[in-house]
């Protein structure tokens, strides 16, 4: 910043926050910097990614984006440690992309505790090259394979228009 600021004509920096509290930027937080750059007085010092009600630095987007390419399947799944979930889809993706001719890829977002905390697996495919660096947020299919998560999570969010929700229950 400073070789910046010794410039003839410096270009304008501006400086901003993301991956804090693990949460990783999605393409609708990019657009929403873009966006506060366009403004006539842009904040400097930003966050993206988190509700940040503490410095209340934060750029939210104003719409949700989905910027999966065509053609490329997005499924979520919800677990709890040592249930088997994570495992079975990391079976599932390598199978999908060693034995297909689709591209694969998959995410496993785990909490702190070992076994019995929360688990998310984010499972992509699809016949074009993957580019998408960040958990899914618009899903063709959700599975919760813990019927108490429905309670205490929005396991449904992001699920497309005629996607497919699966809960695994023991409820009649």
């Amino acid at each position: 910043v400073r070789a910046v600021s010794e410039m003839d004509n410096p270009p304008k920096v501006y400086g901003g926050r993301f991956g804090l509290g693990s949460k990783d930027p999605y393409p609708s937080h990019i657009v929403a910097v873009y966006e506060n750059l366009a403004q006539d007085k842009p904040k400097n010092r930003f966050t993206i990614g988190i509700e940040d009600d503490v410095t209340n630095l934060s750029i939210s987007p104003k719409e949700e984006i989905d910027a999966t390419p065509e053609g490329i399947t997005a499924c979520k799944f919800w677990g709890f440690g040592s249930d088997g979930t994570v495992g079975a889809n990391k079976s599932a993706i390598k199978i999908i992309g060693d034995h297909t001719d689709m591209y694969a890829q998959g995410y496993f977002a785990y909490d702190s505790k070992k076994s019995g905390g929360i688990t998310i697996s984010h499972l992509r495919f699809g016949k074009t090259p993957i580019k998408s660096h960040y958990e899914i947020d618009q899903a063709d299919f959700v599975a919760c394979h813990n019927q108490s998560y429905v309670y205490t999570y929005n396991v449904a969010k992001g699920l497309r228009k005629n996607g497919i929700f699966v809960l695994n229950t023991i409820w009649s």
